[in-house]
Formats: structure tokens, C-alpha cells, sequence
């Protein structure tokens, strides 16, 4: 995470708003198949995945449970004015925080596309988002996330902007000098 110890560099822990059967409880998105746990067992198995990902990779198809992270839906609009949808706010926000990260690190990383996002409440709504870049030193597409908080018409705050970690690939950010170019050559001929 970044340097910065404001409240909202903390990783907001997981924590469990309804169960099947409590009053209010409505069911959740789930795969069947995949949420046979106890209510006891999700919400150890949910801490942990918002613990080792904070909170970026959750597997929400698993739980019947409700927590305070959810799933956000790209095709919806429960966060913006029709004809937007979530996806399209969710575009915004990560080419603003990446243009936020390559004029802080000098580097030329371009958007690609959302992969996915969660969020949680926080004076607003923080949203993790998984998001796609292509570094223009390879040309590869690589995993980037940013956690933004935003609330319509009121505000935005990028906290931070990454790749994404320990994804397996190299970031460099900025292109290829002529120097490196011409070695590559040398070391091929």
C-alpha cells in the first residue's frame, strides 16, 4: 500500500450483515455448487480472502452470506445516472487513476479494460478495481488495481493505483530506449 497513513489506506475488515434466515436477508448471488459452507465457515473464509487480496479478489460466487464488500455489476447503474452503467464509472475512475500514476512515476502504462471491481462503504463507496494496462516496453497486457472512493456529484479520491500483486509479470511502464533495442539485436545476431 502507499506510504500515506491517512484512514483510508486501511484495509477495511471483513464483517458479516446477514446470514440465510436473518431478518432483511435477501440471497445473494451465488453458485450452488460452491456455497456449501456454514455461516461460521463463510465468514472465516471471507475474512480471509479480503485479508490476502485487500479485499480485490473475492470469490463471492461462494457465499450465501452477506458482507459488507460486495460484488459490483458492470452492467448496472446503481451508481450512476442512465444511460451510464457501473462499468462505464468504473472506466473513469481507473484512467484517472492511472493517469494519476504514470505523471507521479513518469511512466506510460495505457488503459485497457476493467476486469472486474468490488466495493465497500467508506463516507461514500470505495471501489477495488482489477483493471487491465498494456506497458508499453513489451506490449503485454498486465493486471493493474486501484482503490478509489467516490461519491456521484460529490467526490472523488484516488487512494492508490498498482500492479496488481504478485501477478507473475514484469511492469516497466516506459518504452523501450534505442540503447536496449539495439543490445537485444546484438545479443540476437
Amino acid at each position: 500500500m502507499s506510504s500515506d497513513s491517512g484512514w483510508n489506506q486501511w484495509l477495511e475488515d471483513a464483517c458479516l450483515f446477514w446470514r440465510p434466515g436473518d431478518y432483511n436477508y435477501q440471497t445473494p448471488k451465488h453458485d450452488p455448487k460452491k456455497a456449501i459452507y456454514t455461516p461460521e465457515q463463510e465468514q472465516e473464509r471471507f475474512k480471509e480472502e479480503v485479508e490476502n487480496s485487500e479485499g480485490f479478489d473475492i470469490d463471492f460466487d461462494s457465499f450465501r452470506c452477506v458482507f459488507n464488500y460486495h460484488r459490483a455489476y458492470l452492467d448496472a447503474n446503481e451508481f450512476v445516472d442512465e444511460p451510464d452503467t457501473t462499468g462505464d464509472l468504473l472506466v473513469r475512475l481507473s484512467k484517472e487513476a492511472l493517469d494519476g500514476r504514470n505523471g507521479t512515476y513518469k511512466t506510460d502504462f495505457e488503459f485497457v479494460s476493467v476486469v472486474k471491481a468490488n466495493f465497500h462503504y467508506s463516507a461514500g463507496f470505495m471501489f477495488l478495481i482489477t483493471f487491465e494496462v498494456r506497458d508499453p516496453y513489451d506490449g503485454l497486457i498486465k493486471p493493474f488495481q486501484a482503490r478509489v472512493r467516490h461519491l456521484k456529484h460529490t467526490f472523488t479520491e484516488h487512494v492508490f493505483c498498482r500492479p496488481k500483486p504478485n501477478a507473475g509479470v514484469e511492469y516497466y511502464g516506459t518504452a523501450k530506449t534505442d540503447f536496449q533495442k539495439d543490445t537485444k539485436k546484438q545479443r540476437l545476431e
